[in-house]
């Protein structure tokens, strides 16, 4: 148990220790919590390049056409919904490609594999080049503790995307709406039957 002079000189302390001043200093540790970005609050994580997603929410919102601060809205999520997807799809493939490695680098897989490839008489795939960048999917591994991880990372995809059909499905009503109402403010002599 803390004497009580501890307590006081760890209340001192923690009067010195306030956090990053800078707004660059808060800018970077705003992102602490952010491991594999499946629930990240921004857009682009730091592993992601913010010019490319520049350019797919260019191209995105060009295609949507919104109209009015609504259908902005609503694209500016479709675009953010999009985005995330993609990211799902690139961690689940990390994630599968992560866990190969992580078997295959098992002592009893590969004593397995090269009694398999000596009783074929073949020649075992060359394992120098280097394994692809699986940071996201080593990230997600960890995070999820091996539990049924592939499992959650669907979930995740299927909520994304069930949140991108809904959001696009209401845009796409607004659109429509907006078609529509023009025609049904003409004055009634004016309306061709």
């Amino acid at each position: 148990m803390p004497t009580e002079a501890q307590i006081i000189a760890n209340r001192r302390n923690a009067q010195r220790s306030t956090g990053p001043r800078s707004p660059k200093g808060k800018i970077v540790v705003s992102q602490n919590a952010v491991k594999h970005g499946l629930l990240a609050r921004h857009a682009v994580i730091s592993s992601e390049n913010q010019v490319d997603f520049r350019l797919f929410r260019d191209w995105m919102l060009h295609e949507l056409a919104p109209a009015g601060p609504m259908e902005s809205m609503l694209a500016e999520r479709i675009v953010s919904l999009s985005w995330r997807l993609k990211r799902a799809g690139r961690i689940m493939n990390q994630t599968i490609d992560a866990m190969k490695a992580d078997n295959e680098s098992n002592p009893l897989a590969k004593l397995t594999k090269s009694f398999l490839f000596k009783n074929q008489n073949q020649t075992k795939p060359d394992s120098s080049t280097p394994a692809a960048d699986l940071t996201l999917g080593r990230i997600v591994i960890k995070d999820f503790s091996n539990a049924r991880v592939l499992d959650r990372l669907l979930m995740y995809e299927r909520r994304i995307e069930h949140s991108l059909y809904k959001t696009i499905l209401e845009l796409q009503r607004l659109h429509i709406m907006r078609k529509i109402k023009p025609e049904c403010e003409m004055p009634f002599n004016q309306l061709t039957i």
